[in-house]
């Protein structure tokens, strides 16, 4: 977290503080050549004594309005916690720590507030790892919202194991429209693997609740994580194929520095770590297949999932074509 050091460290150069650089909690600078690391900084335990987002800074509505002309609608992002309780592997912690922090319902809905006096946007997109966490903290944010007169749609990230029937009403009469869960994969090995700590038949009731309740349901999947293999990726079709979510992304996985995804790929790492030219992203490992085989596999995933959905006989047998086509071509490369 940054605040506070960021603010010591314009005073020292403005030189209105009498602290030492060496003094300022939660930097790394270089001195005479050499790199110097100072203490860490204790988290925020308070996150009301923050102000909102000096969105003022840059032209917001601009940005809203282009958004809305190429996309149909606006959306602005509202943070309302930081940290998650939670240890997946690949997941990192090293902003906000193992810690999970919220501002207050009164804070959060203030913010909106403010927001809707001073732009014009269609949606909310708040921004916490698990929204749903705590079910006091809804149920006074639903509250303030009936108490203020505020209507707002929004979209949210959760966790199956943090959504019931009960929570989702509540979710749907304040305004969610959307809710994404990280199921990551379809095989309850690979689920084990990245200590998710959830139920694969668990996540397809879910997204079956969710939609039950006239929410949307996305989900996000992980492919070519440690020790995946043509099983597991069939486990993740049949997941997507019977849990049927409204929308989901696919992300091949990449080891984020400092999480234990990272410490178990390690002596698996094909490319350097150049932080000048590079992100988290980029950094490549010794996969179990190709990268032409993921493609296809996505492929398969996209098509067999769209042939599901499919209304007409045309676009099913398109989808169809698709998927005849990704499993030859991974068929091919299992065998060399």
């Amino acid at each position: 977290e940054g605040e506070e050091s960021m603010l010591e460290l314009v005073k020292y150069l403005k030189h209105t503080s009498n602290l030492l650089l060496e003094n300022i909690e939660g930097i790394a600078y270089k001195l005479n050549g050499k790199n110097q690391i100072n203490k860490e900084r204790e988290v925020i335990e308070n996150l009301d004594d923050l102000p909102i987002p000096a969105r003022h800074q840059v032209d917001l509505q601009k940005y809203l309005d282009t958004w809305k002309k190429h996309h149909g609608y606006s959306s602005v992002t509202i943070s309302t916690m930081r940290g998650c309780p939670f240890s997946c592997n690949w997941c990192s912690k090293s902003v906000y720590g193992n810690v999970s922090r919220r501002r207050s319902p009164d804070s959060v809905v203030k913010e909106i507030i403010w927001l809707q006096k001073n732009y014009r946007f269609d949606k909310i997109w708040f921004v916490d790892d698990v929204f749903t966490i705590s079910k006091k903290w809804l149920q006074a944010f639903s509250e303030l919202l009936n108490q203020y007169e505020i209507k707002i749609s929004y979209e949210i990230i959760s966790r199956v194991d943090c959504l019931n029937g009960e929570i989702l009403e509540l979710l749907k009469k304040t305004g969610c429209y959307r809710i994404w869960i990280g199921a990551e994969s379809g095989s309850q090995r690979i689920l084990e693997a990245m200590n998710r700590k959830t139920d694969i038949q668990k996540a397809i009731s879910t997204i079956h609740l969710i939609k039950n309740h006239g929410i949307q349901a996305g989900t996000f999947i992980i492919i070519s994580y440690l020790g995946e293999t043509r099983e597991d990726i069939n486990k993740t079709i049949q997941y997507l194929t019977t849990a049927l979510p409204d929308l989901f992304t696919v992300t091949k996985a990449y080891p984020i520095i400092g999480t234990l995804f990272h410490e178990n790929i390690k002596g698996l790492i094909t490319t350097t770590d150049d932080w000048a030219n590079t992100s988290d992203r980029d950094i490549d490992f010794k996969r179990t297949y190709s990268r032409r085989y993921y493609r296809a596999a996505i492929s398969l995933m996209n098509n067999e999932v769209n042939a599901k959905k499919a209304t007409k006989m045309l676009q099913k047998i398109k989808c169809k074509i698709k998927v005849t086509l990704a499993k030859t071509f991974m068929g091919v490369m299992d065998i060399f």
